[in-house]
């Protein structure tokens, strides 16, 4: 709304603030309800009303805003009550991640002879080869973030859970394996065992992860939350090449931590990886708990 003739825009307001209460009175659902009042409150934010109106107008106006504001949260009342909450549902893709797809943004890098020698420079000084498709990532990519974060262990885990118990399910069946939602950057990998010796453990070396990970020098977290859970390259027996670890350094009995996901080498880890399927709730579509937009 551009006009700044007082008779016109408050035609235009009031026409808007009726068009919103008459939705209102057919909204499906209480996302349809927030998402007329965002739509009310945007409109009339744009036109800055008030300014160009007389007081009485302006007054008038926004009595009939305030109106609407009532009627759109007592129908949001009226279908919270009436619509019974969907089962809550979790779904998984079934297909896994290309070198394309892996990343959510488009490819920063353009494997040139920059990429490489960062690729170069992180093998040397960590002593260790990066296996070819983790290289293959960094190629077209330094770090960024990824939906492809899922995996499990079992040959033949569903890919659909609906219900609160099929959803417990799912979580145990279904472990978030890249726990940093993304690559760590070339420059910053470092192994778990100079991670540890940063952290101030209270002298108590029994409960460091010391304690379980006998080589914990040999591994390499690139992905990781915080000081909890890392995701590494265990280079331990280098002539086989890195397999793939989840370490938990969190222990419900106070303990050191515990390794919860194994796999064989990286490129089996990574053509294991799924990321969560599309929903929609209140007719918002997400990806897990990323918002993806209105339901198309």
């Amino acid at each position: 709304m551009a006009t700044t003739d007082p008779s016109a825009l408050a035609a235009e307001l009031g026409r808007l603030v009726d068009a919103v209460a008459a939705d209102a009175d057919v909204a499906r659902t209480g996302g349809d309800s927030l998402r007329l009042r965002a739509r009310l409150d945007r409109a009339w934010d744009g036109a800055k009303p008030g300014a160009p109106l007389d007081p009485e107008t302006s007054a008038a106006l926004r009595q009939r805003r305030e109106a609407v504001h009532d009627r759109l949260t007592a129908r949001f009342v009226v279908l919270r009550d009436r619509i019974p909450e969907p089962e809550p549902l979790v779904l998984i893709d079934p297909d896994g991640p290309t070198l394309a797809s892996f990343f959510t943004a488009p490819a920063a890098a353009d494997g040139t002879a920059e990429a490489e020698a960062a690729i170069q420079a992180a093998e040397t000084r960590l002593g260790v080869t990066l296996p070819a498709t983790l290289k293959d990532l960094y190629r077209r990519r330094n770090d960024g973030a990824t939906n492809f974060v899922l995996a499990t262990e079992s040959a033949d885990a569903p890919l659909r859970f609906e219900g609160d118990d099929a959803v417990r399910a799912a979580d145990a069946l279904w472990q978030t394996v890249l726990p940093g939602f993304g690559l760590v950057a070339q420059e910053r990998l470092e192994t778990l065992g100079a991670i540890r010796d940063g952290i101030d453990f209270g002298g108590d070396e029994d409960k460091s992860w010391r304690a379980v990970l006998p080589g914990i020098d040999r591994l390499i977290p690139i992905s990781a939350h915080g000081s909890d859970l890392f995701l590494c390259l265990n280079d331990v027996a280098p002539s086989a090449g890195p397999s793939v670890v989840l370490f938990d350094a969190t222990a419900t009995d106070g303990g050191p931590g515990r390794i919860t996901f194994r796999c064989p080498d990286f490129a089996c880890f990574c053509a294991g990886l799924r990321r969560p399927g599309i929903t929609v709730e209140d007719g918002v579509a997400l990806r897990g708990s990323r918002l993806l937009g209105d339901e198309a």
